[in-house]
Order: C-alpha cells, then structure tokens, then sequence
C-alpha cells in the first residue's frame, strides 16, 4: 500500500477523528519514527508489570516474558489494523475538496475504533476504510447498527452482498432489485440463489418479503419523467399523458443494506439495464437509458444516450 501525503481539510478532518477515536494523538504510519514504537511498546509492556506487582502478584521471569510478547503481539497488530484501514480513508478523502463541516459524533468514533483495530482481512478492511472516509464526509451517513452488522460479517457473506449491491437501482430514497420472474433472472444471470436471499435477508441487508412491488404511478392530464439511478447509469421513462401505473417485482434493502449498499462501486451490466427497461415498455412511454450526472441543484442530465426498443 502506498503512502500518501496526510494534508489538506479532510485528511485534517480524518487526523481529528481518529485521535478522538484511540484516545491520542494520532501521528500517521507514514510520519511514525521507529523509536516512537518502540517506546509504546515499552509502555505497554511497564504498564502491565506495575499492574501486577499493584496486585501483590509474584511474576515468573518466563510468563512475564510471554506476557511482554504476547501484549505487544496483539497490540502491535491493532496498530497496523488502524493505520492501514486508516490508509485506505484517507485515498478516499484525498479525492474529496470538502467535506462536511459537522463532527462525527464521539460514541460513533469509539465504536468504530473498538471494531476496526480487529479486522484484518484485506477486502474487510477496505469496507471499514471506505466507511470511515464516508463518515467524515457526510457524518450520519452510517449508523450504529451498520457497523454492528459488518463486524459481524464473514467475507463470504461480504460477497455474496456485493452480488446483492452491484445491482442495486436507485429512486429517490428507495433502493430496489430487479425480480420480476421470482429471482430466474437473478439466478440465470448473475448467480443469486435462493438461499442467497434468505442469507441477506438472515443478516437484515434485504427485506424478507419476495414479492414486493416497486412502482410509478399513473400520469393523469401533464406529462412526466421518471428516472432510475444503477451505478453511474440511469434509466429514464419519459411518459406522455395518461399512462397507467406501472411496477416491477423487486427485493428491497433494508436501511441497512442501503447504507452498506453505498461502498460498492458497481459493475454496470447491459442486459440488467435491458431487462429493467422491458418491464417498462408502454405505447406512450420513450425509454432511454444512459450515463446519469447529477448536479448540486437536483437537476439529473443523461449523456451518451441509447433508446430502448425492443
């Protein structure tokens, strides 16, 4: 993993949280001296030997010894825990000019530090870094009980998620799945089973109702545009007047799964979008889909268009 250059607002921003996570100052790995390590672990290390003899305890030279290695063991790898996932949210934030200006709240901060210091795994700790980069951007972006969730999620329930989230579609507040034919499709496709629904929806990541309708309602006398968000595409319904209601079958994310929703950078796949937009089709309904920009005003644009006709 590379190093990167720990300036700048957000990284300031990201300086400031960690510290208040770990109870210290934090001095990034990249700017760490060796002998500043070497004295934590010297610290840790005295710290336990003046609780034992504060305790009455006789210490054994050899258990003492293994008691040194093993708290320096453990604490040495909580370290390389943070700084790494640390690394990670600051390649986030480095791409960010600004963020916001509203303090992660302290009990989200503990609770992030207490679990982050014990992931490990590479693509675990990617998530973790992508959740605390998005936290000091927009604070409230995941709660509490999302990061309970996660720490409690295998890596092979992390990808079966990714499945999940990679094909997510995107209204408003509401985030949707594509299962019009019962999950055929689904698992023709792109491998999501039956018993893949029921793991995401044990874990509280997808509504356990099936069969949920997602839908836009009628156009009476003015016409209307309706737009879908998939990743960086968007499929938009243009409809004249008087089009009748029109749903989809879908698997809906809970709020959880919404949020956790948010780390994954999707993998856009044609015959979703086609398969999507199929479900639409309607005489006085255009159907074009396409890359979605979206501006600070609320305004969506729709570049490199393609119609879809059947």
């Amino acid at each position: 993993m590379s190093l990167i250059k720990f300036e700048g607002k957000p990284i300031e921003k990201l300086i400031e949280v960690i510290s208040q996570g770990i109870g210290t100052l934090y001095k990034p790995r990249a700017i760490r001296k060796e002998a500043e390590a070497e004295a934590y672990k010297i610290g840790i290390i005295e710290k336990a030997k003046a609780n034992a003899i504060a305790e009455g305890k006789i210490i054994d030279l050899e258990l003492y010894e293994n008691i040194q290695e093993r708290i320096i063991h453990q604490e040495t790898r909580k370290q390389i825990n943070i700084d790494n996932i640390t690394q990670i949210a600051a390649n986030q934030l480095n791409q960010e000019k600004e963020v916001s200006e509203e303090k992660v709240d302290n009990d989200w901060t503990t609770r992030f530090f207490k679990i982050a210091e014990d992931i490990s795994d590479d693509e675990m700790q990617n998530l973790w870094g992508r959740i605390l980069a998005g936290e000091i951007k927009q604070p409230k972006s995941f709660s509490l009980r999302t990061l309970e969730i996660l720490k409690n999620l295998s890596k092979y329930e992390a990808e079966i998620f990714t499945k999940f989230a990679n094909l997510k579609l995107k209204s408003g507040n509401t985030n949707v799945i594509y299962n019009q034919d019962n999950g055929k499709f689904l698992e023709s496709e792109f491998g999501i089973t039956f018993p893949d629904r029921l793991l995401m929806t044990e874990l509280g990541l997808i509504a356990s109702e099936n069969n949920l309708e997602f839908s836009f309602s009628a156009t009476a006398e003015t016409e209307r545009t309706d737009v879908l968000i998939y990743g960086d595409k968007g499929i938009v319904l243009y409809k004249k007047t008087n089009v009748p209601k029109q749903g989809i079958q879908v698997l809906v994310f809970t709020s959880i799964g919404g949020e956790l929703s948010k780390l994954i950078e999707q993998d856009i796949n044609i015959n979703y979008i086609k398969k999507v937009c199929s479900s639409f089709v309607s005489p006085n309904v255009r159907i074009e889909y396409g890359d979605i920009v979206n501006f600070p005003n609320g305004q969506t644009l729709l570049l490199n268009k393609t119609e879809y006709n059947e």
